[in-house]
């Protein structure tokens, strides 16, 4: 049995999987002007009012009720460690707060996401210093786990 805080040896040897993303929704915003005002490509998004269709483009009824915006940087590693990724991005966000303030006041809202991908064992401790800034950002967190493993 392995002690805390350790990993199996033939488990570091594994590569894993995991995403960082920032999901927002927005009644109205344009993703071009969120891209452009936080520097970030957007993977995935829609505008407010544009035709609804699926992932492979096929039309479907209505409109899109909401603006969402995704932005995904996906990390392999051979380690259990993912905390300092999401760091990392909050630091990128960080001088955008005014943004994130304005969008929750004109009715949007903005999490991080972490996305386990069903890799196997990732576990790590989110510092103090970054939940701060979570929370100074007004920024929701996310985690989306895969039970089996996703392409």
């Amino acid at each position: 049995m392995a002690q805390e805080g350790s990993t199996d040896s033939t488990a570091e040897a594994t590569p894993r999987r995991f995403h960082v993303e920032l999901f927002i929704v927005h009644p109205a915003l344009d993703p071009a002007d969120i891209s452009a005002t936080l520097g970030l490509e957007a993977h995935f998004a829609h505008r407010a009012g544009t035709p609804r269709k699926t992932p492979k483009g096929n039309p479907l009824p209505g409109d899109y009720g909401h603006t969402r915006w995704r932005h995904c940087v996906e990390y392999n590693v051979t380690d259990q460690w993912f905390a300092g990724e999401v760091t990392s991005l909050l630091d990128r966000l960080g001088p955008h707060k005014a943004f994130f303030a304005n969008l929750k006041l004109t009715g949007g809202k903005a999490c991080v996401v972490i996305q386990f991908l069903g890799d196997g064992y990732l576990s790590d401790e989110i510092p103090h210093d970054t939940l701060a800034k979570l929370v100074e950002l007004e920024l929701a967190l996310a985690i989306e786990c895969f039970i089996d493993r996703q392409s």
